[in-house]
Order: structure tokens, then C-alpha cells, then sequence
């Protein structure tokens, strides 16, 4: 879901100003991978049981990090990647109201997908959204 959101975003900034639509094509280029290796790739679950799965398995084609809490500047990477990825196509989305808010709704969905299936699955107990998974498993048993 989150890819079809940057998909969306993708082909109508191309479409509008293809200037800009590769550029934003860089960003996505640079983006991803930086989340991968900045996030992904510390996660015990990588290697053997990731939810993600696409994900999971591109970080075992990626150098090794050692598995462990995550530093100020993994969250710095991941955090500017994550507003460059998601922040960047809004100016033009907002030309257009029906993408504009179907962007903002497949990328909530996919968020949404993550935290509640996703995240519940996963054993990484250094992961903040896998602490905010399991306060939601905790809330839905009371």
C-alpha cells in the first residue's frame, strides 16, 4: 500500500512536471534504501521471519549492522528519508483533491497495515512500533 501511494505521487508529478517527477524518482531511489539499512537492517527478524517480506529479504542483500537499540542518527536517516519520500510530492498532489486525499488515504491504510498486522508479528523488542503494537494487543485483551 505504501509503495502504491509513491506510485501515485510518482506518475502524476511525472506527468505534471517531469522535472520534478525525477527528482522526486531520485528521492525514491535514495529513500528506500536508506530506511533499509538506517531501520530495517538492525531487526533481529530480518533474517528469518520479517513480515515485511519484500523488505526483510532486500536487507539481506545489504552490508551487515549489528542487531541491537537504535542510535540518534538511525532515527536522523530514517526519520529525513521517511518526510523526503512522504513530504515531497505534496505540493503537487494538492493541485489535485481526489489524489491528493487518495494519497493520504492508501498511505494511511499501509501505515495502518503495518502497525496493527505487521508490527504484531514482529520479535524486534528495540523497535518503537513494535512497542506500539504490542500496547495495542495489550489494549484490545483488557
Amino acid at each position: 500500500m505504501i509503495l502504491a501511494s509513491v506510485l501515485i505521487a510518482l506518475f502524476y508529478m511525472l506527468n505534471l512536471s517531469p522535472g520534478w517527477g525525477l527528482m522526486y524518482l531520485v528521492i525514491i531511489i535514495l529513500a528506500y534504501p536508506i530506511v533499509l539499512y538506517t531501520y530495517c537492517a538492525k531487526c533481529l527478524c530480518k533474517d528469518d521471519g520479517c513480515s515485511h517480506i519484500f523488505p526483510g529479504r532486500l536487507t539481506r542483500l545489504m552490508p551487515p549492522r549489528k542487531q541491537g537499540p537504535y542510535t540518534l542518527m538511525d532515527y536522523f536517516w530514517t526519520t529525513l528519508s521517511l518526510i523526503a519520500l512522504f513530504g515531497f510530492p505534496i505540493p503537487w498532489l494538492w493541485q489535485s483533491n481526489v489524489l491528493f486525499f487518495g494519497y493520504w488515504i492508501v498511505l494511511l491504510i499501509g501505515l495502518a497495515e503495518i502497525l496493527f498486522f505487521v508490527c504484531r508479528t514482529c520479535r524486534n523488542e528495540n523497535c518503537p512500533m513494535c512497542s506500539l503494537s504490542e500496547q495495542q494487543t495489550h489494549s484490545d485483551s483488557i
